[in-house]
């Protein structure tokens, strides 16, 4: 009866720990989509302020890894998790957007690409792609 108790007792602890694990790695995983998603929205109001300067003005703007653009009017130094972004053309209709992460997500990276006349009423509507870079050492 002894050895049933310490197998008993053994199973019990290995049930534990995947749980344990489970668990954490769950939370992970929702931090990180929490994370992804804020730079989403950062991608979104990017878009819209780029749309809406181009309209104004006839050609997007260029930036290259920078947190305001007075002439956006916008800054994404609030952003806790992606606080830089990029914006380039790619052609004379098409503009491309990248966000990039802060501290604890500095491997992702957002990017999106849209045309001037793309009518954005919905951030489920944007196609942003999520890129992990590896980690350099």
């Amino acid at each position: 009866m002894r050895k049933e108790s310490v197998t008993s007792f053994f199973v019990f602890c290995v049930l534990v720990v995947v749980i344990a694990i489970s668990i954490k790695l769950t939370y992970e995983n929702y931090q990180i989509s929490k994370q992804i998603f804020n730079g989403k929205v950062l991608c979104s109001e990017l878009l819209n302020a780029s749309i809406k300067y181009y309209r104004e003005n006839g050609y997007y703007l260029e930036n290259d890894k920078v947190s305001v653009n007075y002439e956006y009017h916008f800054d994404a130094r609030t952003n806790p998790y992606f606080s830089t972004f990029s914006t380039y053309p790619i052609d004379e209709n098409t503009q491309g957007i990248s966000v990039f992460g802060t501290v604890n997500n500095k491997d992702y990276e957002l990017k999106v690409v849209f045309n001037k006349d793309d009518d954005i009423k919905s951030i489920r509507n944007i196609n942003i792609e999520t890129i992990k870079h590896k980690t350099q050492n």
